[in-house]
């Protein structure tokens, strides 16, 4: 059996698409759970609706919570040998869930990682042990924080929960910790699932004070890096210099003044931009951006204007 688990909030006009694409994949052993966590609008009444038309949908509302306490709920409540998360505004493709399973099968892999549509980075499958896959999500390239491109062994989750005091970033922490569990991992070039851009999501606001607990996320995967694989070290603390400078860059194009955690930004930033070039994980663009963010904010600024929202 496959868990496929749901978060919902304020997603009344897209849970009828999402939860179709679900209930009509070629794989049918699935359990299919999702909990409303306080919406405002008709998402409750919808899923009640959807529930009554397949036995496999499992649906439960909650006082809202946030999606980090959500996502504990869903794993409580998931049964099967495998989980895989979908956000409740997107879609997958009809033969995902047989397709990743038949190459399982064939791997022995204990995380089946696919591709969102549009968004292709992998060229050819590729089998991964605990080590490499380590060093590929700090490089976060190929592999990154994402939970709804991976199917995953139910179990490599036992004894762990999303930090609900994490507001953005919970699921690449997530990632992270399972990551650490793991033998193998396969990275698939099929593009299975569709990702609506939404404009409310926080990863698509400018600055605030949740999009700000990234820097918790990738502050505790330094140390974790530091403490546990060492030799990749150089690479963590560049990342998180890069997910700093993207920080920066939204606090630029937002009209508050955040003076004092920007002040803090940035001191991150030059203790570590360095090693952006050094490692090689980013462009020389972010480097030398995030040189100038951490050390003349106003040029910085002026420039943010010009630039795109690029992915480093």
């Amino acid at each position: 059996m496959v868990s496929i688990l749901i978060p919902v909030y304020n997603a009344a006009p897209y849970l009828s698409q999402c939860v179709n694409s679900l209930t009509e994949q070629t794989y049918t052993d699935l359990q299919i759970v999702l909990i409303d966590d306080g919406s405002t609008d008709d998402s409750w009444s919808i899923l009640q609706q959807l529930a009554q038309a397949d036995r496999r949908i499992e649906v439960f509302h909650q006082v809202n919570a946030g999606v980090a306490a959500t996502r504990n709920a869903l794993l409580e409540r998931a049964r099967g040998e495998w989980v895989l998360f979908v956000d409740s505004d997107d879609w997958i493709e009809p033969t995902t869930i047989h397709t990743l399973l038949d190459h399982q099968v064939a791997s022995g892999a204990q995380i089946e990682k696919f591709e969102m549509v549009g968004n292709h980075r992998s060229q050819s499958a590729s089998i991964y042990n605990r080590d490499q896959v380590i060093r590929e999500f700090l490089r976060h390239r190929e592999f990154r924080g994402s939970l709804c491109d991976k199917l995953i062994r139910r179990d490599l989750f036992d004894g762990l929960q999303f930090d609900a005091s994490i507001s953005y970033g919970e699921d690449a922490l997530m990632v992270w910790q399972v990551l650490q569990r793991v033998d193998k991992v396969e990275v698939l070039p099929n593009e299975f699932y569709h990702y609506r851009m939404n404009d409310q999501s926080i990863s698509h606001q400018a600055f605030n004070t949740k999009k700000l607990s990234a820097y918790t996320v990738w502050n505790t995967i330094c140390h974790d890096t530091d403490e546990h694989w060492q030799p990749y070290s150089d690479l963590a603390h560049a990342r998180f210099a890069i997910e700093t400078t993207k920080l920066l860059l939204a606090a630029m194009r937002s009209n508050d003044s955040h003076p004092d955690t920007i002040r803090m930004l940035q001191k991150e930033v030059r203790r570590d931009g360095h090693l952006i070039a050094k490692t090689g994980i980013s462009t020389r663009k972010m480097s030398a951006f995030a040189w100038l963010a951490s050390h003349c904010y106003p040029a910085a600024r002026y420039l943010s204007r010009y630039l795109n929202n690029y992915q480093a």
